[in-house]
C-alpha cells in the first residue's frame, strides 16, 4: 500500500481509539458508581441503630487484633456515644487517652461528653475539669464550648450562653452549624427581654 492510503486508515483508527477510550472511561465511571451502590446495598435495609451496632462490632473486631490502637479506641467511643451507650463510651475514651502519647482537646471533650450524659446531663466537677483540660489545650474547642453554652442556657444564664456561642462563631471553625448557633443565640436573646 502507498503512504497516502495508510493515512486515512491511521486517522480513522486514532479517532475510533479515542472514541473507544472515552466510552471505556465513562463506562468505568459508571461501573465505579454501580460498585458503590452495591457496597452500600447491605446497609439500605438496616436501621440507624443496626448500622451503629455493626460499626461497633467491626471496631471491636479490629481492636481484638490491635489492642494498643488509640485511634480505634477513640472511634469506638464515638460509636458508643452515637448509640447512647455512655458508660461504655466513657470507659473506651479513657483507654484512648491512656494509649495516646499526648492526648488532645478532642480526647478530653469527648470524655467530658460521655461523663456528662452518663451522669444524667449534669455538669459535675469531674466534667468541668475535663472541659477545662480541653479548653486549656484548645480555647475554642467546639465540643467543650457547645456543652458549656448548652449548660448555661439550661440553667437560665442566657447571656453566658450567648457569649460562648459568639466565641464559637468568632473562631471561624470549619464544620460549625452556624445557622443552628445563630438560632440558639436569637432564642436566648428573646428570653433575656
Amino acid at each position: 500500500m502507498s503512504k497516502s492510503l495508510w493515512t486515512p486508515i491511521i486517522v480513522s483508527a486514532l479517532i475510533a481509539g479515542s472514541a473507544g477510550s472515552y466510552y471505556l472511561l465513562s463506562d468505568y465511571q459508571r461501573l465505579e458508581t454501580q460498585q458503590a451502590v452495591i457496597a452500600a446495598a447491605p446497609f439500605e435495609q438496616l436501621s440507624a441503630s443496626e448500622i451503629s451496632d455493626k460499626r461497633i462490632s467491626t471496631l471491636q473486631d479490629k481492636l481484638y487484633d490491635d489492642k494498643q490502637n488509640a485511634k480505634l479506641w477513640f472511634q469506638l467511643g464515638n460509636a458508643y456515644m452515637y448509640n447512647g451507650e455512655y458508660d461504655n463510651a466513657l470507659l473506651v475514651f479513657d483507654y484512648s487517652i491512656r494509649l495516646t502519647s499526648t492526648p488532645g482537646a478532642m480526647h478530653y471533650s469527648a470524655q467530658a461528653s460521655a461523663l456528662y450524659y452518663a451522669s444524667g446531663q449534669h455538669l459535675t466537677a469531674e466534667v468541668q475539669a475535663l472541659l477545662d483540660q480541653a479548653l486549656a489545650l484548645e480555647p475554642n474547642n467546639q465540643t467543650a464550648l457547645m456543652m458549656l453554652a448548652s449548660n448555661e442556657f439550661m440553667n437560665v444564664r442566657y447571656q453566658q450562653a450567648i457569649d460562648l456561642w459568639v466565641q464559637l462563631l468568632d473562631s471561624d471553625q470549619q464544620g460549625l452549624d452556624r445557622v443552628s448557633i445563630i438560632n440558639s443565640i436569637n432564642q436566648a436573646k428573646q428570653f433575656i427581654k
